[in-house]
């Protein structure tokens, strides 16, 4: 299938920006049906950003944007809204120099409709992978979004979904990448294991008559986390690699052009340990749980190839539409995307795309996102419905967490900004990569949300 290519996605989404295009009450879908639309995932599809779930930024997660912009009506779509300053608590900058990312409190928000007497249409699950979506989990973001009440499908297939978005896999990778180590079925996915939940998945929502939106899984190298901290020496008063003799200096066992360092790396970065001696550091190398090896980015990027060859063969076989972010994030990292005059990149702090957890995305990522998703719907199923006006997510109320001063670029996450990003996406915890087997991953636990909210919507 003919797919139109970034720059032409861009224009479409110019025409908003100078008010050719609007919303109209009535959206031509084509033969797509949104009366009864649900979302099935994790993080990404609940509105995640800057380590937290939050109404504000829910209330504006691409499903949310996608119902609005197919029906024309904000009402109706229901979603497991938290008050501020969320759970977590989101993340936030203390300062410029230095700048430190940390939880702007230390009490969560509280469930604002746990009471909904239906399943949610957005039933994403902060952490959940394909298995997820289909097995029994209890504890934490699964509590809240599920209630007890079954799987994620099964309470999808409660709704009686006409339409559905489906976006999982995202988590059958983070988990190595986060950790910085590849082991298969504990932080990495195996295809063998994807492939028959993800089957589940698909075959089970085209069985009840729902046509569907199918997301891949971006590359590993397309998010802040990995890309942020360069591999040689950097001067922390500058902000600049640091020369001697003209070259760079690199970091202590790290190969500059193969290997990534972590943003989990800065704070060692801070102590000494991966400067070399010579330069008043520990002359120690980083440990192997912050640096991603040229042969784990191999790994990862292969499986993840392969975990997409089995989505999209899963959707060819429904008649779902594709939204390849896989390639439009390689397209963003490699050289941006300039919209209304201002260019966005896939930079940690300054690019406009990620939040303050190097993971998720800003209202304006997820605006962008919901518009790729709309574009794939249409091309698929023949629709005109209208691109978000990404107006407001740019220069409007909603544009939060997105550019800061390029002095922050440094920043770095606090240890515990750090254990609650891994708490709440899975991430297991391991002992260190010295010899021998490592420790048996953590329980999966959660954060749970606190009390009982009150009915209502959003």
């Amino acid at each position: 299938m003919h797919r139109p290519s970034l720059k032409a996605a861009v224009s479409a989404l110019l025409l908003l920006l100078s008010g050719a295009a609007s919303a109209a009450a009535q959206p031509n879908t084509g033969t797509a049906n949104f009366s009864r639309y649900v979302a099935l995932g994790d993080s990404l599809t609940a509105g995640y950003m800057s380590n937290s779930l939050v109404r504000d930024v829910q209330l504006n997660s691409f499903p949310a944007l996608i119902w609005r912009q197919a029906l024309g009506t904000a009402t109706g779509f229901e979603q497991p809204l938290v008050s501020q300053p969320g759970i977590p608590p989101l993340l936030t900058l203390r300062g410029l120099l230095p700048t430190v990312i940390t939880p702007k409190s230390n009490t969560p928000g509280n469930p604002l409709n746990l009471n909904l007497p239906r399943p949610y249409n957005n039933l994403g699950v902060v952490g959940a992978d394909a298995q997820d979506v289909v097995a029994t989990v209890t504890g934490g973001f699964h509590d809240l979004v599920l209630r007890g009440q079954g799987t994620q499908l099964q309470q999808a297939l409660a709704l009686r979904p006409t339409f559905a978005t489906v976006w999982v896999g995202n988590n059958d990778v983070l988990g190595a990448v986060l950790a910085g180590r590849v082991i298969d079925d504990v932080t990495l996915t195996t295809a063998a294991r994807f492939e028959p939940a993800f089957r589940q998945i698909v075959t089970s929502l085209n069985a009840a008559g729902a046509k569907m939106a199918i997301g891949n899984i971006p590359d590993v190298a397309s998010i802040p986390f990995v890309t942020t901290i360069p591999p040689v020496v950097v001067d922390p008063r500058t902000n600049l690699p640091v020369r001697i003799g003209g070259n760079l200096v690199p970091l202590v066992g790290v190969t500059p052009g193969q290997d990534f360092v972590l943003l989990s790396a800065a704070g060692l970065l801070g102590q000494g340990i991966g400067i070399p001696a010579a330069l008043g550091g520990r002359g120690t190398p980083l440990p192997d749980e912050v640096v991603l090896s040229a042969a784990e980015v191999a790994t990862i990027r292969a499986r993840t190839a392969a975990l997409n060859g089995i989505i999209q063969a899963a959707a060819s076989q429904a008649g779902a539409a594709v939204m390849d972010l896989n390639t439009e994030f390689t397209e963003i990292t490699q050289r941006g995307v300039t919209i209304g005059g201002v260019t966005y990149t896939t930079a940690f702090l300054t690019g406009g795309f990620f939040s303050y957890d190097g993971v998720h995305p800003t209202p304006f990522g997820y605006a962008f996102i919901a518009n790729l998703f709309i574009d794939a719907i249409n091309r698929q199923f023949g629709g005109e419905i209208p691109p978000v006006d990404l107006f407001p997510f740019m220069f409007g109320p909603e544009a939060s967490a997105g550019f800061v001063p390029s002095t922050a670029a440094s920043a770095q996450l606090s240890p515990l900004a750090l254990d609650m990003l891994f708490w709440s996406l899975n991430v297991p915890k391991l002992a260190p990569a010295k010899g021998g087997e490592p420790t048996p991953p953590a329980p999966r636990v959660k954060p749970r949300p606190r009390g009982k909210g009150k009915g209502g919507g959003g």
